[in-house]
């Protein structure tokens, strides 16, 4: 019975994350777009990382706060996908290497296709690390080397609950650009990008605390 139940609810944690990879790498936003419409037009992503997964192109207006978000969020799903690989590596608990797992694909997915999205405006993919150059939107991705190595001491019996408590941090923060994104970009295709990532990211969150008070 306890390994039944263990079972269902790292279905539970993996159906938080999968399905949203699978519309915000779809062609979801056709539905919205004139018929022809080059925002709508589905390409191929970076078989090296998505394997046969599709995104759409972001082709349209933008301003400056839409390729700040992407860029932030490209250095953000990096250290996402650290973070869940170590996860994967150290975590003692099933549900967590199963929620580790599902970020990995997701993030990995979504850097792939920011990238695509900054290269397709011209536009650096590296982020600007002068905090002064992010003053406007609350400063720089809160998750740093510092506390990866951190959590890399962290002994056994710890690792699962600072693992946690540091992801919680971290998705939070996602959230909070994307709302940002949602509300003063001009692109299309990003907004409803960001829009996404707020589902998403809180519902982990809210996972989350919940294997934090089992």
């Amino acid at each position: 019975m306890r390994q039944r139940k263990g079972s269902r609810r790292a279905a539970l944690l993996l159906a938080v994350v999968v399905p949203w990879t699978l519309t915000a790498c779809g062609t979801g936003s056709a539905d919205r777009q004139p018929a022809g419409s080059p925002t709508s037009e589905a390409v191929a992503a970076d078989p090296a990382t998505t394997g046969s997964a599709t995104t759409v192109r972001a082709d349209g207006p933008h301003n400056d706060t839409d390729v700040m978000f992407l860029q932030m969020m490209v250095a953000h799903g990096k250290q996402g996908v650290e973070l869940a690989q170590l996860a994967g590596a150290r975590a003692q608990r099933e549900e967590v290497r199963t929620l580790a797992a599902a970020v990995a694909a997701t993030q990995t997915d979504e850097v792939s296709m920011m990238t695509s999205w900054l290269r397709g405006w011209s536009k650096p993919v590296a982020v600007d690390t002068d905090p002064a150059a992010h003053a406007n939107h609350g400063g720089l991705p809160a998750t740093g080397p510092e506390q990866i190595a951190a959590l890399k001491k962290a002994s056994k019996s710890e690792f699962d609950g600072r693992l946690l408590n540091l992801f919680i941090g971290h998705q939070h923060n996602a959230v909070e650009m994307a709302t940002k994104e949602a509300a003063d970009g001009a692109n299309a295709e990003t907004k409803e990008f960001a829009r996404r990532v707020v589902e998403s990211r809180t519902g982990q969150i809210q996972q989350m605390l919940t294997l934090l008070n089992e």
